[in-house]
Parts: structure tokens; C-alpha cells; sequence
């Protein structure tokens, strides 16, 4: 009876230890893990809109948009970030909608997703993202389901995943932003 109670509380020792260990770890980290995801979005602002000098920070309904403009400061278009489930996990993905609704660009990187490697991993590759490239409306749908873009062979649910996003995210910002809820005072200009 002695040992086993001797061996909780060694035991109970270690867990906390180990606990508290793994706490300061995480907060070490933390910090650093924040920066790189700040740094990563900025790149890939850039990257859906490489004319942009800046970009405004701009909150409608709730949501988080990124308005570029260019060296005049003239607004050239909109970033927005969306989400769709994929087979593997959510999948990060950046928009760019130019003024006349038309997407500009899309970027996914790597570690924006959690797809089979080989397989569904290549929503990444430029060969698919580019396809949405000056699309709108229905046209942002795989081809399977009415639309212009092809899937990706054997990968057609992180295909329709990111084409299911982008779509719903293009027509979530065209309902919004043909109605006046950008709100100024929530707009923040931040240089990059």
C-alpha cells in the first residue's frame, strides 16, 4: 500500500513537471509561431495582388477583408481568407478580388493545408490555383458540378473543397459589397 501510494505521487511529481515544461515551451514558442503567420499572410496578400503597395484592413459583418492599393493609393481590389474542409482538414486559402469581381489570384501554400501528400496536396501547385484566375460567379465551380475548373485526378474532394470556398467566399464579398456596410471607423491602414 505504501509503494503504490509513494509511486502516485512520483508519479503525480513527473506529470507536473512535465506539465509545467510543456507550458513554457508553448509560450516560448508562441510568439514566434504568431510572427511567422503574421509574416505569412502578408506574403500571400502580396502574392493575390503583387501591384498592391498596401493594404486596409477592413471589417465587414464580423469578417476580416484586406483592401489593396495601389502606389496612387487607389483601391485596386480585396483580400479575404477562407477555409473550406477538405479530405484532410480545413484548407487555408487566400482571394483576391479585383474591383470588377473578378478573382485576381489565389494562394495556398503547403502549410495551409493538411491534404495526402502526392494527391490533394497539389491544390497548392499553380497549375490548379490559376485556373480561378479572372473567373466569377458559377464559373468558380469544378466542371463536375457546372462550372470551368478542372480537379485535380484522384484528389476531386480537396478539388471541390478549395472551388466550393472560393465560391462561397466570392459571393459572401459581391452581397456585402453591394450593400453599404463597409464601415470606416473599423478600417485600419496597416504598412507592410
Amino acid at each position: 500500500m505504501r509503494d503504490t501510494l509513494k509511486m502516485g505521487i512520483i508519479l503525480m511529481i513527473v506529470c507536473i513537471i512535465s506539465a509545467g515544461a510543456l507550458s513554457l515551451v508553448y509560450d516560448t514558442t508562441k510568439v514566434k509561431i504568431d510572427e511567422n503567420v503574421r509574416i505569412s499572410d502578408i506574403n500571400k496578400r502580396k502574392e493575390v495582388f503583387p501591384s498592391a503597395v498596401n493594404f486596409i484592413e477592413r471589417e465587414i459583418k464580423g469578417k476580416t477583408v484586406w483592401v489593396g492599393l495601389d502606389k496612387d493609393g487607389k483601391e485596386i481590389g480585396v483580400v479575404l481568407k477562407v477555409s473550406p474542409r477538405g479530405y484532410g482538414g480545413p484548407i487555408n486559402t487566400t482571394i483576391g478580388i479585383n474591383n470588377d469581381g473578378a478573382i485576381s489570384s489565389v494562394a495556398i501554400s503547403k502549410l495551409d493545408q493538411s491534404e495526402t501528400p502526392g494527391l490533394g496536396v497539389k491544390v497548392t501547385k499553380n497549375s490548379f490555383r490559376d485556373q480561378f484566375n479572372g473567373k466569377k460567379g458559377d464559373s468558380l465551380k469544378l466542371k463536375k458540378d457546372g462550372g470551368t475548373i478542372d480537379a485535380i485526378t484522384a484528389a476531386t474532394i480537396s478539388s471541390r473543397a478549395v472551388a466550393n470556398g472560393i465560391k462561397e467566399g466570392w459571393e459572401w464579398y459581391m452581397a456585402e459589397n453591394s450593400s453599404p456596410v463597409l464601415d470606416e471607423s473599423k478600417s485600419q491602414i496597416l504598412n507592410e
